[in-house]
């Protein structure tokens, strides 16, 4: 059985460890990343390193050492990124070393292996976060939008939910790779074991959690990591998704190549919207009726699975059910409309790309990725 754990209990890393944070995706990895890296001299102080080479996370050394969810279209970086962040690594000693990358959710049982050896099978130790699904799965539909997905919110939770087909399906197995948290538990477990791997079951009510979770690992004073609102990823609202949605589907008909499309929606509309206050309106779709039916039961199937896990546990698995509250659909959900201020500030962020002379960054893959790996 499962070791659940409160806050009040000990949770720090031995000295020297090294302390592989593998998201998953759409998880909060993001907050956690940037805050870690603002108060780098803070952990300093503390015996404390994070371990980054570009931006707030390692993304370019996971992708050349063969992990998913590099942009497409983009080539895998040459391996001397990976090694280098491994040396990176080592150089810390025997200070306490964070190392976040949700991209590390997505490894394979050979990389959780490669993985664990090149950081030191004996002083990992792995950290991971199990969110509850009704919240994750539209946040995932938005980010495959974002990555130039056409279809709507129920026709991709068909494919998506469907786990009896024996039809492959990238987007499921995106999905579920991730977070079926059995088996990714199970990958990790199988090579640093149960003793060394703690989960962290979220709380949507509570936003100090990760953050204060992480010091106690770490062994750092509450108030350290203070994550940065205007520096984390800010979600699009439903309206915003589906303008998205629908510039996508005439991108497509006009035969526009993935480098156009990025150039133009991704460092156009959506950087233009990431920089702008969410409009009013809701955040995500209702799900259909059918559909919560089904994430009923996979969640409850999922609360089975983490009580009965020999991994610590911080949280209560009971918060992995679907709420009674959950918005549902009635019939075919009418499709919100944007404002003419999001319009035409889309349009403009367009035309301001079209115009700039200065396109260095347009393809650069140390980007925040959408996540359009196929």
């Amino acid at each position: 059985m499962s070791a659940v754990l409160t806050p009040s209990e000990s949770l720090l890393v031995p000295a020297g460890a090294r302390l592989v944070h593998i998201g998953p995706h759409k998880t909060g990895s993001t907050a956690i990343q940037v805050a870690m890296q603002a108060a780098s001299d803070e952990l300093a102080k503390h015996g404390v390193h994070y371990a980054t080479t570009t931006r707030h996370r390692p993304a370019k050394a996971g992708w050349a050492m063969g992990l998913k969810g590099r942009p497409a279209g983009t080539e895998r970086p040459p391996l001397h990124h990976w090694e280098e962040f491994v040396r990176h690594v080592a150089e810390a000693g025997e200070q306490r070393v964070c190392i976040s990358n949700e991209d590390f959710g997505r490894a394979t049982s050979p990389q959780v292996r490669e993985l664990v050896e090149a950081f030191g099978p004996d002083r990992v130790h792995v950290v991971a976060v199990a969110r509850r699904l009704d919240s994750y799965l539209p946040s995932q539909w938005q980010e495959r939008v974002k990555a130039g997905e056409r279809r709507s919110f129920e026709d991709w939770l068909r494919v998506v939910l469907d786990r009896s087909s024996g039809e492959y399906s990238w987007d499921r197995n995106n999905v579920w790779h991730a977070h079926d948290t059995k088996r990714l538990v199970d990958r990790w477990v199988a090579v640093v074991g149960e003793d060394r791997f703690t989960l962290i079951v979220s709380d949507e009510s509570d936003r100090e959690l990760l953050p204060r979770t992480f010091e106690d690992l770490l062994g750092l004073p509450h108030g350290t990591l203070r994550p940065d609102p205007s520096r984390s990823n800010r979600g699009l609202t439903w309206a915003e998704t589906e303008l998205v949605r629908a510039v996508n589907g005439v991108v497509a008909d006009r035969g526009w190549a993935r480098s156009e499309r990025r150039r133009f929606v991704k460092h156009g509309v959506l950087r233009d919207m990431a920089s702008r206050p969410a409009p009013d309106g809701p955040k995500n779709p209702p799900f259909p009726a059918w559909a919560v039916e089904s994430l009923r039961t996979l969640s409850d199937r999922r609360v089975k699975e983490i009580s009965e896990m020999g991994v610590r546990i911080l949280g209560d698995p009971e918060r992995m059910r679907v709420p009674s509250d959950i918005r549902v659909a009635e019939g075919s959900a009418a499709l919100p409309g944007v404002s003419e201020a999001v319009a035409a500030s889309a349009v403009a962020a367009v035309m301001d790309v079209a115009l700039r002379t200065r396109t260095d960054d347009r393809d650069n893959p140390d980007d925040e990725p959408t996540e359009d790996e196929q």
